[in-house]
């Protein structure tokens, strides 16, 4: 019989009796079209190759405007090229802080705002002047109409340049958090809308037109909802992301529907996220990324503290994890990529580690680093009323025969287990081929799986192949013995 839910999400409730379910470095694909055995899919997460190793670190933010791509690296400001082999231009030096940088531009396309460890600059692109505008206060920027936005998180202050000129701020034009006591600590721009976010609340500004200063609260748009990381708001698509906190509590995971917040984290992510805090860990260092392949929009939050990676694919609404594998500690960390542009017609990311930029692509099969990737799928439960249950096979369904012609990934292979008291201990891993090059017809099958009442199955694979697992089949047969 076909495995029920062997493709899916990850979802660890607080109890695995409930759910076990894992998916890593894998993400679902469900089929638009009808009459076909299966209906989804697991689909291998993009892999990493060195673009460019800089002698500083770590990667802090990036910025592809009008066909020029911007890398922030420790202090300094580069700008790297579509060739990869011309080496990247000095381009300013910027203050440092392991918070990231955040670069916007403006829509006269000449001007990119800078902000970085709380200090602004400007880079005029016609012709490459960089400078400082603003000395403090500036913790994070926006832009809209015209208007370079700066925001002060500590006194909870926006301010905003002259029109189509970043170069000029002036002192009287700002404006200060009054609707709510907590302060604003983050700010995105989103349909020209100016999203504001406090640590409990958050307010919607927009283009009032107004004089001398133009932008105002928009009536009525008051979010009982205010943010816990600064870095983790980000637009996705038309709307915008961020992971949120309250009077409340905090750790859920908000989507804007308008101007009200609509949860997008399950109980599952929600208890993770909120273990790192009870276990002390902090999540106020969470930093967001997105971006859009094959028709599938990735909002990525990064928890470098707690050394989880949670994805929310808004096309099927699932979660998923990706984690950079570590061999010696035998765990995932948070994945390294953290900043994303699509710039030169690729996907390129920034590392959070290091100063190395890659290009990233589901045809690449490396880690950042160059490390294996190492894909991970825990599948529900597979009991009967707590009968006994004979476990004569499974067999994964995946696509064989695209095996290496030499070297590791020449038989690649996909290696199991299985805990049977329901996810709470493991046993050893069995392996099964998926096939050598060319041999399309291999089944990947375990036989004579012994018995249980309770069994949560576990496949890992780390060749590096594009390894797409279709479903999978069960064999079993059930008796009250």
């Amino acid at each position: 019989m076909k495995f029920p839910g062997f493709v899916g999400g990850s979802y660890q409730s607080q109890s695995p009796r409930l759910a076990a379910q894992r998916c890593v470095n894998w993400y679902v694909e469900n089929s638009e079209v009808q009459d076909e055995t299966f209906g989804s899919a697991l689909y291998p997460t993009p892999g990493c190759e060195e673009r460019h190793t800089f002698d500083e670190s770590p990667v802090r933010g990036m910025l592809e405007h009008n066909g020029r791509c911007f890398v922030a690296v420790g202090q300094t400001f580069y700008e790297i090229y579509s060739d990869k082999t011309t080496t990247p231009t000095v381009r300013g030096t910027i203050a440092y802080a392991t918070t990231p940088v955040v670069l916007v531009a403006n829509d006269m396309g000449d001007e990119i705002f800078i902000t970085s460890a709380g200090v602004g600059y400007i880079f005029t692109l016609s012709t490459d002047a960089f400078a400082t505008v603003l000395a403090s206060g500036a913790d994070q920027g926006a832009f809209l109409d015209g208007f370079f936005l700066s925001l002060n998180d500590s006194t909870s202050t926006l301010r905003l340049s002259d029109l189509n000129d970043g170069t000029t701020w002036d002192a009287t034009q700002y404006a200060q958090r009054t609707a709510g006591a907590d302060p604003w600590q983050a700010v995105v721009v989103t349909h020209r809308d100016i999203w504001l976010f406090g640590k409990q609340t958050t307010e919607v500004w927009y283009n009032a037109g107004t004089s001398p200063f133009p932008f105002a609260a928009i009536p009525g748009a008051f979010l009982e909802q205010g943010i816990v990381a600064p870095y983790s708001a980000k637009r996705l698509g038309n709307t915008v992301m961020w992971l949120g906190s309250s009077d409340d509590g905090a750790g859920v995971v908000w989507m804007a529907s308008g101007y009200s917040p609509q949860r997008i984290s399950t109980h599952a992510v929600e208890y993770a996220i909120q273990g790192y805090v009870r276990a002390g860990i902090s999540i106020t260092d969470a930093v967001a990324w997105t971006y859009q392949e094959d028709g599938h929009n990735f909002y990525g939050l990064n928890f470098p503290s707690a050394k989880a990676t949670w994805v929310f694919d808004s096309s099927t609404g699932l979660w998923h994890e990706r984690g950079t594998w570590n061999i010696e500690d035998v765990e995932y960390k948070a994945w390294r990529p953290q900043y994303h542009v699509y710039a030169f017609n690729k996907h390129l990311v920034g590392d959070r580690a290091t100063g190395t930029v890659y290009e990233m692509s589901i045809e690449k099969f490396a880690d950042a680093g160059g490390g294996p990737i190492r894909r991970l799928r825990r599948t529900p439960h597979v009991a009967a009323n707590e009968d006994w249950m004979f476990y004569n096979s499974v067999q994964v369904e995946l696509e064989t025969g695209l095996g290496l012609t030499t070297g590791q990934g020449s038989d690649p292979q996909v290696m199991l287990r299985w805990s049977d008291d329901g996810g709470e201990t493991w046993g050893n891993e069995r392996w099964a081929s998926a096939g050598k090059r060319g041999n399309f017809g291999v089944r990947t099958i375990w036989r004579r799986l012994g018995r249980g009442y309770d069994r949560v199955y576990e496949i890992a694979v780390t060749d590096p192949i594009p390894w797409r697992v279709i479903g999978a089949y069960v064999d079993f047969k059930v008796t009250n013995r």
